[in-house]
């Protein structure tokens, strides 16, 4: 077989194919399923016919004895009835479970618990059944749905090997234009040797639009959990921010991002140290002045180390004009933070407040209305490719990982899901801050033991169930990217004529219509 220079030549610049390596990984834990199912002992007579109709495995026959049917696998229920119907005594029923609706809260709802269970266990594109049963809007990033209707390319198969999707990032700030050592004279002859003159900043490259952001959880900080998610950061090759006082490996330093508020960089002896090991390293925003001389000793004393700023969404109001600052002052990364919900309530408005109860409040921001809120800034003081964009609170499906990017994020920092991978159930307990205060065992008597363990967590088991769930993120992202047509995850960045954003279907709708209603009136 003959092979063509054209062919060899593409396949010299084509980067190496990336792939998560998924490997099943079954729960330590039952599951807690949305339906429970009973089996009536006396009437069945254990034909098997539930499990020959069942598609999810629900049924199965005993592992001991293969003449009686094993007890019913409840949290793989889909409530389709069929097995219910199928039942020839009648023997089968299936209700609500009632401690699924206990899980999580408003915003980590039960199917997110739960959706993210699967994809730790199986790696897998979660599957509901025929149609869509979820709401039609809702708020944050369920009021906006991507579109595909302006496809002007064909559709590409990234997911099963058919076709070639960077889902890979840059971090770091990037050249406005490139100056070279080449100049013309006045009879058009060219001197120098063509090479870049300008001085090329220091980038990293993240094969995915996604880090751990695990400093940001308030429970569940174990050392056990704390290496897992540092050993599925290194196997992905992401990054991982940890609070460097807390917990910090040497042998991932190359994936870790040292992060440290509680002393100053010249008071901290211990960071200093790090930075000079790491490629990256995070401070938190308490200032301009004070930021800024933190980050000049950071590159001052390793410049190839990227430095991170980390901006709070509480200061909503004036959070572009900070990012814009902090580019202008050379800052390669910014750090979008939100809470777990991916809100932030802006300053309240409180009318005497001593003479009577009723208290104002402005509309709780979302994160996707606060970065596109940012990026579109960035771009119009034309300075937008100068700093990287790091999103983070809110990122509970894979879904909103496309939806940060579309709204101008670079790529995005998740936190809660990293501990849902561990059958974390998100109690009301920690919730409220009454569990497993910040992982370091019980709250003094006041906190209550962790129902799935996590303190017990074996490190390898969990790297892989965090594997597998950043896997099946990446096969949804890749179907994203392949149904617009888009070859690289890069060129979503900011496209919002990529999605739909139901206020703006909703002006656009009925404004005119109640608008001429009342002229009328």
């Amino acid at each position: 077989m003959k092979i063509s220079f054209s062919q060899t030549f593409r396949k010299s610049l084509m980067p190496k194919k990336y792939s998560v390596a998924v490997v099943p990984r079954p729960p330590r834990y039952k599951p807690i399923g949305k339906f429970e199912i009973k089996r009536d002992e006396s009437g069945c007579i254990n034909c098997g016919k539930c499990a020959s109709v069942c598609v999810y495995e629900v049924h199965k026959r005993g592992e001991e004895d293969a003449r009686k049917m094993a007890e019913p696998e409840g949290h793989r229920c889909k409530g389709c009835f069929r097995c219910v119907q199928e039942c020839p005594r009648e023997a089968l029923s299936i209700r609500e479970n009632p401690e699924y609706s206990l899980l999580g809260d408003s915003y980590w709802t039960p199917e997110i618990i739960s959706t993210n269970w699967y994809q730790a266990e199986t790696g897998k594109i979660p599957v509901s059944g025929a149609g869509y049963p979820g709401p039609f809007s809702g708020e944050g990033f369920d009021s906006m749905w991507t579109d595909m209707s302006e496809i002007v390319r064909p559709t590409r198969d990234g997911i099963h090997g058919r076709e070639y999707i960077s889902t890979a990032v840059d971090v770091g700030r990037k050249l406005p234009a490139l100056k070279f050592n080449t100049h013309v004279n006045t009879h058009g002859n060219a001197h120098g040797n063509g090479k870049i003159a300008s001085p090329v900043p220091p980038t990293l490259t993240v094969p995915i639009p996604i880090i751990f952001n695990f400093n940001a959880l308030p429970f569940g900080r174990f050392k056990s959990v704390y290496e897992a998610v540092a050993r599925a950061a290194s196997r992905l090759g992401t990054f991982m921010i940890v609070d460097a006082g807390e917990w910090f490996n040497a042998g991932y330093k190359d994936f870790l991002v040292p992060q440290s508020f509680r002393k100053s960089l010249t008071k901290n002896a211990a960071l200093k140290d790090l930075i000079k090991v790491c490629k990256m390293v995070e401070f938190e925003y308490g200032g301009g002045e004070s930021v800024l001389r933190e980050v000049s000793e950071a590159k001052r004393l390793s410049p190839g180390t990227l430095v991170a700023v980390r901006v709070p969404f509480s200061v909503a109001e004036e959070v572009a004009e900070i990012v814009e600052e902090l580019t202008y002052a050379g800052v390669e990364v910014v750090h979008l933070c939100a809470d777990l919900n991916g809100q932030t309530f802006k300053k309240s408005l409180i009318k005497n407040a001593a003479q009577t109860s009723q208290q104002t409040f402005e509309k709780s921001l979302f994160v996707n209305d606060l970065t596109l809120k940012v990026h579109r800034h960035l771009v119009e003081r034309r300075i937008r490719d100068e700093v990287t964009l790091v999103v983070s609170g809110g990122i509970a499906m894979a879904e909103h990982v496309a939806k940060s990017i579309i709204c101008g994020a670079d790529l995005t920092a998740v936190d809660l899901p990293l501990l849902l991978a561990l059958e974390c159930r998100y109690c009301r307990a920690c919730a409220k801050g009454k569990g497993l205060a910040k992982g370091r065992g019980l709250a003094k008597g006041r906190g209550l033991k962790c129902p799935v363990g996590l303190e017990e967590v074996d490190a390898e088991w969990a790297a892989q169930r965090i594997i597998n769930l950043v896997g099946a993120w990446r096969n949804q992202l890749l179907e994203v990217l392949g149904a617009m047509g888009l070859r690289e995850v890069r060129r979503l960045r900011g496209e919002v004529g990529r999605a739909i954003f139901f206020e703006e279907i909703e002006r656009e709708t009925f404004d005119r219509i109640f608008a001429r209603g009342c002229k009328n009136v």
